[in-house]
C-alpha cells in the first residue's frame, strides 16, 4: 500500500513530466509556426509580385489594366471557394475564430482542411491587391497548429488552450519579428484572466519562432522608418490625449463600416460566390485613383510616417483605405484588420500632426511622431489592446524614443471606445457570426 508521502511524490513527478512535455511541445510549436510564417510570406510574395510583375500571367498586359482585372478575378475566386468548399459553420476566421475555439474547446472549430482553404483564400485576397492584413490569417493558422497538436496528444482543455496560445504567439512573432508583442497579444486579447498561468510556454513558443525565422531569413525590421521622433515638452502630451480620443471615434467608424458592409452585401440577391467580387470592384475603383492603397507591405505606411504626402492626398488615402477595407472584408474577402488599421492610424495621425503644425508650429516636435503614434492608438482602440499596441509599434519600428506619447494615446484611444462602444472588432464579428 502506498503511503500519503509517496503518493504526493508520484503526483509531483507526474506534474513535472507534464510540464516538461508541455514546454517541449511549446518549442515544437514555435519551430512549426516559424517555418509556417516564412512559407506563408513567401507564397504571398510570389503570388502578388508574380501577378503584377508579369511572371505568372498576362506578361504583356499594362500594369494599370492588371490593377483593374486581377482584384476582381481574385475576389471571384475567393467567393467560389467560400461558396462551394466551406460550409456556413466553418465561415468564422482569424482572431474571432480563435476566440470561439478557446471558449468551446470541445468543438474543434479549426479543422485542417478548412484552415488550408482559408489560408489559400487569404493569399488570393492579399495577393490580388485587395485591402486586408495578414495578422488575422496568421493568428488563425498558428492557433490551428496548436489546436491540432493538442488534440493529437489527447490533452485536456487547459493544455489545448495553452498550445493554441503558443501557436498564435509563434505565428505573429515569426511573421512580424515581434516576440514581445506577440506574447502580450495572446495574453491580453485571447487569454485575459488566465494570462499569468500560460505565460511561460507562450513566451517559449514566441521566442523559438523568432529564432527560427531569424536563422532562416535574417533579422528583418518590417517597418523601417527614417527620422527622429519624440516630444518637444511634456505639455505636448495634451495633444496626444486628443489624438487618442479622436482615434477612438475613428475606430468605431472603422468597425461599424465593416459590419454595415456585411449587412448590405447580404441583402444583394445574387449568389454568395459573387460577393467578394463586388467588394473587389469597389477596391478597383478606389485604387484606380489612389494606387497607394494597393500595398501588401509597409511601403506606403513608411512614406506616410516620413511625411512625404500632402494633407489633401492623406485625406483621400484615409477615406479610401477605410472604404476599401470595409468593401474587402465586408464582402467576404479573407484577411486581417491589423495592417489596414495601421495604415488608417498613420494617415490620420499625419493629418492631425500637419494641422497642429499649422496652428501651433512651435509647440510640436514633428509630424512624423503623430503619424507613428496614430498607428498604435488606432490598433489599441479597435482591438481594445493598449499594451499590445504600444509594444508592437515599438518592436515593428525599432523606435523607443516616443514611448510616452504612444502609451498615453493607446490608453486614451482604448478607454474612449470602451466608454462609447464597448465592443472590439473581434468580438463584434463573433456576435454577427
Amino acid at each position: 500500500m502506498i503511503n500519503k508521502g509517496r503518493m504526493k511524490e508520484i503526483i509531483k513527478d507526474e506534474k513535472r513530466y507534464e510540464n516538461v512535455v508541455l514546454m517541449t511541445l511549446a518549442v515544437f510549436v514555435g519551430i512549426v509556426t516559424g517555418i509556417s510564417s516564412i512559407i506563408f510570406n513567401k507564397f504571398l510574395e510570389i503570388f502578388h509580385y508574380g501577378l503584377y510583375d508579369g511572371q505568372i500571367l498576362m506578361k504583356r498586359v499594362p500594369l494599370k489594366i492588371k490593377f483593374l482585372i486581377i482584384p476582381i478575378v481574385g475576389g471571384l475566386l475567393v467567393g467560389i471557394i467560400g461558396k462551394y468548399f466551406i460550409s456556413k459553420e466553418d465561415k468564422g476566421f482569424g482572431v474571432s475564430r480563435v476566440i470561439q475555439e478557446l471558449d468551446d474547446i470541445n468543438k474543434f472549430l479549426m479543422k485542417p482542411r478548412i484552415v488550408f482553404l482559408k489560408t489559400f483564400q487569404t493569399i488570393v485576397t492579399l495577393g490580388s491587391g485587395l485591402s486586408a492584413g495578414r495578422q488575422g490569417p496568421i493568428v488563425h493558422l498558428g492557433g490551428a497548429i496548436g489546436s491540432i497538436i493538442g488534440y493529437k496528444f489527447n490533452f485536456d482543455e487547459t493544455k489545448i488552450r495553452i498550445l493554441i496560445g503558443c501557436g498564435v504567439a509563434g505565428s505573429i512573432a515569426g511573421v512580424f519579428n515581434t516576440p514581445i508583442s506577440a506574447t502580450i497579444f495572446v495574453l491580453e486579447i485571447l487569454m485575459h484572466k488566465d494570462c499569468l498561468r500560460y505565460f511561460t510556454p507562450i513566451v517559449i513558443s514566441s521566442i523559438t519562432s523568432v529564432v527560427m525565422t531569424r536563422f532562416l531569413i535574417g533579422n528583418k525590421v518590417f517597418l523601417s522608418v527614417r527620422g527622429s521622433f519624440g516630444i518637444l515638452s511634456y505639455r505636448e502630451l495634451l495633444y496626444y490625449v486628443v489624438l487618442g480620443i479622436l482615434l477612438g471615434f475613428l475606430a468605431i467608424v472603422y468597425i461599424k463600416l465593416i459590419e454595415k458592409t456585411k449587412w448590405i452585401i447580404k441583402k444583394i440577391k445574387i449568389s454568395h460566390c459573387f460577393h467578394p467580387a463586388i467588394g473587389a470592384f469597389v477596391v478597383v475603383i478606389i485604387g484606380y485613383f489612389l494606387p497607394y492603397i494597393f500595398d501588401i507591405e509597409y511601403g506606403t505606411i513608411g512614406k506616410i510616417i516620413e511625411d512625404k504626402f500632402n494633407v489633401k492626398l492623406l485625406i483621400f488615402l484615409l477615406i479610401g483605405k477605410i472604404v476599401a477595407t470595409a468593401a474587402t472584408l465586408g464582402s467576404g474577402g479573407v484577411g486581417g484588420v491589423f495592417l489596414p488599421g495601421l495604415y488608417i492610424g498613420a494617415a490620420f495621425g499625419s493629418i492631425y500632426g500637419n494641422l497642429l503644425c499649422s496652428l501651433v508650429p512651435n509647440n510640436i516636435y514633428n509630424v512624423s511622431s503623430y503619424s507613428l503614434v496614430g498607428m498604435g492608438a488606432m490598433f489599441a482602440a479597435f482591438a481594445d489592446a493598449p499594451i499590445t499596441a504600444t509594444i508592437m509599434i515599438l518592436e515593428l519600428t525599432n523606435t523607443y524614443s516616443i514611448i510616452l506619447p504612444i502609451l498615453l494615446s493607446c490608453a486614451v484611444g482604448s478607454a474612449t471606445i470602451q466608454l462609447i462602444y464597448p465592443k472590439t472588432i473581434y468580438t463584434v464579428s463573433i456576435k454577427k457570426d
